[in-house]
């Protein structure tokens, strides 16, 4: 919920594929009146039975495992827009705030989505600082958010502090340190 929680009412977001982003869709069910752009079937299927959603499902090539859609076709799809939020989830994350996958095919489609949003989240765990990935989505400097669900590492928390990215945590929500942030949503 802490992701749904910057997202308001009456906008417009792109999520891509993950269970991680899969649950902050379902933390979207109730919000009112969104525009919701996914290359994953699996947010696409759940978000048919929410209310007030205008979904849009990026065309290209279907991964059947897991209902990613993706390729040449779905990047050029997504330039087609222009959301107010990106929420991405990732694979892997480096000390120095790189911020990783494994298949280029699915980075291609995630930095279409940064590339195209106004407000940048990345959604993750902190078992994807214990994990390497090849291939580079962006850096911590390119998002505005990231939210996670205990702090990241020293160096991954200076190189973002440094980019002015705020880094949400459950923790921060009980100390208050982000509640600026809500006045500007």
């Amino acid at each position: 919920g802490l992701a749904a929680a910057l997202i308001p009412q009456n906008c417009s977001l792109a999520l891509n594929i993950g269970t991680t982003t899969e649950a902050v869709a379902t933390a979207l069910f109730g919000h009112r009146n969104l525009m919701v752009l996914t290359n994953n079937l699996n947010i696409l299927q759940m978000m048919t039975r929410a209310p007030d959603k205008q979904l849009v499902l990026v065309g290209g090539n279907v991964r059947v495992d897991d209902g990613a859609v993706f390729g040449g076709v779905a990047v050029d799809f997504i330039r087609r827009y222009k959301v107010d939020y990106a929420v991405i989830g990732a694979s892997a994350l480096d000390d120095d705030g790189a911020i990783l996958d494994f298949d280029s095919r699915e980075v291609d489609v995630a930095r279409a989505i940064l590339d195209n949003a106004r407000t940048r989240i990345l959604v993750c765990d902190s078992s994807k600082f214990q994990r390497d990935a090849p291939v580079r989505i962006c850096d911590v400097s390119d998002l505005d958010f990231v939210v996670t669900d205990v702090m990241p590492p020293p160096r991954f928390c200076a190189a973002a502090n440094a980019a002015d990215t705020q880094i949400i945590t459950p923790d921060t929500i009980a100390d208050n340190s982000y509640a600026d942030s809500g006045d500007q949503m």
